[in-house]
């Protein structure tokens, strides 16, 4: 049985390395696997109600599963060699197909190019240069030294009022609280529990 399934792989191999029309081979050797295939499971439920009608029906049918699974994998050793060989085509259909556009391109960049005409010059004139910036424009590190301790004095006083405020804020939140907690006084209602409807 093995020396037949070694003889039966070589078939497809030799009749696929001969063959010249490959695309119509392929189609006919396909068209014969998925004959084949369809045989040979026709063929195992023969058997399989076959081995119903014995006495050791167990055996019979793991004969005939491995049967069948010997023929099914022939036929997909069979249609691989045939997928690989339509892989190496397509292949070697791309590799053409890109040899083919790289000589085009080596060919279009070998052919000599028209002169353009060169681009007409634009001469602009200079600006300007701007009139000296004003007093208003000068940045503040340029400031004199009275109007920079004249602001510095006004942000300081800007940066105590906020901590003053915030101080009051922050008293004013702690006596609401401590009104809040006082003795006697009833605590407001939890919030109604949504998952208890």
């Amino acid at each position: 049985m093995r020396r037949f399934l070694k003889r039966s792989w070589l078939l497809p191999i030799c009749g696929l390395l001969l063959c010249g029309s490959a695309q119509a081979d392929d189609r006919l050797e396909r068209a014969r696997i998925a004959r084949e295939r369809g045989e040979a499971t026709q063929r195992f439920q023969e058997r399989q109600r076959e081995c119903e009608q014995r006495f050791a029906v167990t055996a019979c049918v793991d004969e005939a599963r491995a049967e069948h699974r010997q023929a099914l994998l022939r036929l997909r050793g069979q249609e691989s060699v045939l997928d690989e060989a339509e892989r190496k085509r397509r292949a070697a259909q791309r590799m053409a197909a890109i040899r083919e556009k790289v000589s085009a391109e080596a060919a279009r960049d070998a052919s000599p190019r028209p002169a353009r005409p060169a681009p007409a010059m634009n001469v602009v004139t200079p600006r300007q240069k701007p009139a000296a910036p004003s007093a208003a424009s000068r940045p503040a590190a340029a400031a004199s030294a009275p109007e920079r301790s004249a602001q510095e004095a006004r942000s300081r006083e800007r940066f105590e009022r906020r901590q003053r405020e915030a101080k009051a804020q922050r008293d004013e939140a702690a006596k609401r609280q401590a009104e809040r907690a006082k003795p006697g006084k009833t605590p407001a209602a939890p919030l109604p529990d949504p998952a208890g409807r």
